[in-house]
């Protein structure tokens, strides 16, 4: 199977929409681009505790807003799925993340999510790009 790649432009979307939520006071525990062995694209998870404090309609309207509003031209609606801060994919990409520098890796399980190839950014409170 043909591996779609992820480009600079999705990773640079994706760390600026993670800050832009942050910066309106909406909680992103960790934010990471994967491949699965079931998508043949690439999906941008963003996991947060918002889900529970919000429910997950209100939760997607915020992230949706933000993407709708600033201009985000690599990542689409359909890219980005929302899970609750303590799924257990969550909390490993948490363990795997870097607190300072993006996390590249293939070939592991994300809780039950197996991936080809993930990319984590920094679990910080500014995510900058880092084209590690």
């Amino acid at each position: 199977m043909d591996n779609p790649t992820l480009v600079n432009e999705q990773i640079d979307d994706g760390a600026l929409l993670l800050q832009h939520l942050r910066e309106k006071g909406f909680d992103v525990a960790v934010g990471f681009w994967a491949l699965t062995t079931d998508d043949a694209r690439w999906i941008l998870y963003i996991a947060s505790p918002e889900i529970e404090k919000q429910g997950l309609a209100d939760a997607f309207r915020a992230v949706n807003i933000e993407l709708g509003g600033t201009g985000f031209h690599w990542i689409q609606r359909s890219d980005v799925r929302l899970i609750s801060s303590n799924h257990p994919i969550a909390t490993d990409a948490i363990s795997f993340g870097s607190d300072r520098f993006a996390t590249r890796f293939g070939g592991r399980k994300l809780g039950g999510l197996i991936i080809e190839s993930a990319y984590i950014y920094p679990i910080t409170v500014s995510v900058l790009p880092n084209h590690s």
